[in-house]
């Protein structure tokens, strides 16, 4: 898949880098579960945005390329020019998207999926099918290198198969380093050629074909090779966790992954518990205190945990999910092997 532009419609700045793309793409993802994780019913969509933004600001963005939207129940069958309803009230059993477009070391992160609360078995299978569309049109461009034009065609085709009505108002959009609009490329499903990867946003917005209810998912187009080496390809990074990155629900939360990792200890340290002011980090972890390791000097001391290795974009994202309570340094484990962990920073330097 070919990351040289075609024409001006693919353009990009001289400080555009893949793998700074590709960083964007996942500090988004990370930031859209972070919020979700903390939307709750009874909140009103302008409440679930004041939320967003919150969360946006505490993981440092550079700026917003989008406003943040997020669209609950009825809402999610509106386009994003469509005015939605901020006074709407999430219910115990509804349907809400989020969509975010923040800007990271000048690149254009975009990111948004569809989540459930309650259990309306057909609300969950409407936000699983909007992501299984995804993939499988991006399965096909990565494999049959079609145009953005045949790719929402064969999209609305799969929609239909799959018993949805897709939203063709909606057809993806070029993103790069800040801003993409100068170079005015249009949508994605109006591109007569195969787009390059690390360029363009594939969107997917469907509908029940029944109920007032629809779903969301948007990512990257991004070829698998370009991805693994942006991603930092091999995990070379080692991370020690003694606390929560142990738990798979924070792992999935945090890397979209669950991680392997093996039994250490790290010499000379104790455990003691931090009270977490951030909700949505609580949320995530669904524990009001963690765990903090202080150093003491004593050789008898140790914290049992477990090593990982991850890449160093997981790294960053790793990073993203510790409060300021915690700084990343370097150690040496009771194996002798040597790894990051996160230790305590209060009253020191971060």
């Amino acid at each position: 898949m070919s990351t040289l532009p075609t024409s001006r419609t693919e353009a990009t700045g001289t400080k555009f880098s893949l793998a700074a793309m590709q960083r964007a793409r996942a500090l988004s993802q990370l930031a859209v579960r972070r919020i979700a994780s903390a939307v709750r019913p009874g909140m009103t969509q302008r409440q679930a945005c004041d939320l967003a933004t919150a969360t946006l600001q505490k993981l440092e963005i550079e700026r917003n390329w989008h406003p943040v939207i997020v669209r609950f129940g009825e809402d999610t069958l509106k386009t994003f020019r469509e005015a939605s309803d901020p006074a709407r009230v999430l219910g115990e059993r509804d349907i809400f998207f989020i969509d975010i477009g923040p800007v990271w070391d000048g690149h254009e992160g975009d990111a948004g999926d569809s989540f459930v609360v309650g259990d309306d078995a057909r609300m969950a299978a409407c936000a699983e099918a909007a992501r299984t569309l995804w993939h499988e049109v991006a399965a096909r461009w990565r494999a049959d290198r079609l145009s953005g034009q045949a790719l929402y065609a064969f999209a609305a085709e799969r929609a239909q198969a799959m018993g949805w009505r897709l939203n063709l108002d909606i057809k993806g959009h070029r993103v790069c380093d800040f801003p993409h609009a100068i170079y005015q490329a249009g949508r994605l499903g109006d591109f007569g050629l195969c787009p390059a990867t690390g360029l363009w946003i594939l969107e997917i917005q469907i509908a029940h074909p029944a109920l007032p209810f629809g779903a969301f998912y948007e990512d990257l187009l991004i070829a698998d090779d370009a991805a693994r080496a942006a991603a930092g390809g091999a995990a070379t990074e080692q991370l020690f966790s003694y606390g929560t990155l142990q738990l798979q629900s924070v792992q999935m939360a945090t890397f979209g992954r669950l991680l392997a990792g093996r039994l250490d200890q790290l010499p000379g340290y104790r455990l003691e518990r931090l009270a977490i002011r951030d909700p949505a980090v609580v949320a995530t972890s669904g524990k009001s205190h963690h765990p903090i390791v202080v150093p003491t000097g004593r050789a008898e001391d140790g914290v049992d945990g477990a090593v990982f290795a991850i890449t160093p974009a997981e790294l960053a994202l790793s990073d993203a999910y510790e409060v300021e309570d915690y700084r990343r340094e370097r150690v040496r484990l009771a194996s002798g092997l040597e790894a990051w962990a996160y230790v305590d920073a209060r009253g020191q330097p971060r």
